[in-house]
């Protein structure tokens, strides 16, 4: 009997050792990193690290700065962020720029309204596409839907009230899972 219980207790010892191995086997994969502009993306950075140094992206790049915001995406095992330039917010009047700027909580608001919990891939989003015949909806950080379609052979993003925003680079790897960059300016249900 004690043999029994012993070669039981190696057994379930070493099941334990292999789901735990297999779980974080994916740890030590190899960096993969991809060009943008004058950047050079990393698997192995977050995404903010992934951002902080480029200068299109100095907005989203300072909004990160706030430890909740940043925590909520980087908390998630994986997660899908459509980041928006600078270049987007610099196209509206000073006004309209400024006010939305000035309005913290919203923009935090917006940052999780752009962010996807999973890996998702332009292809996946495509594909998503064509099941759901012209239009897919993605679960935000927020919990809201955001639409995605394609238009002419381009990804855009759609918020509740129609805005949109077109995939203007795709497929960027980061820590935690995926970013794509988007041009156009979409918010969450009741912000703007």
């Amino acid at each position: 009997m004690q043999l029994k219980n012993t070669i039981l207790l190696l057994f379930v010892i070493g099941l334990g050792t292999t789901v735990t191995a297999q779980k974080y086997s994916s740890i030590n994969k190899k960096e993969i990193t991809k060009e943008w502009e004058s950047a050079t993306f990393s698997s192995k950075k977050t995404f903010a690290e992934n951002i902080s140094e480029v200068p299109e992206f100095e907005i989203l790049s300072k909004l990160l700065k706030n430890e909740s915001l940043r925590l909520a995406i980087e908390k998630e095992e994986m997660v899908t962020i459509f980041a928006f330039t600078d270049a987007t917010l610099l196209k509206l009047s000073k006004k309209k720029r400024d006010s939305i700027l000035s309005k913290t909580k919203q923009m935090n608001a917006m940052v999780k309204y752009l962010a996807v919990p999973g890996r998702v891939d332009s292809y996946s989003l495509r594909s998503a596409i064509n099941k759901a015949n012209g239009t897919t909806y993605l679960k935000t950080l927020d919990g809201q839907k955001l639409g995605v379609k394609e238009v002419e052979g381009q990804l855009q993003i759609i918020d509740a009230d129609n805005r949109k925003a077109i995939v203007i680079a795709s497929d960027f790897n980061h820590k935690n899972g995926f970013f794509h960059i988007i041009e156009g300016l979409i918010f969450p249900s009741a912000e703007e």
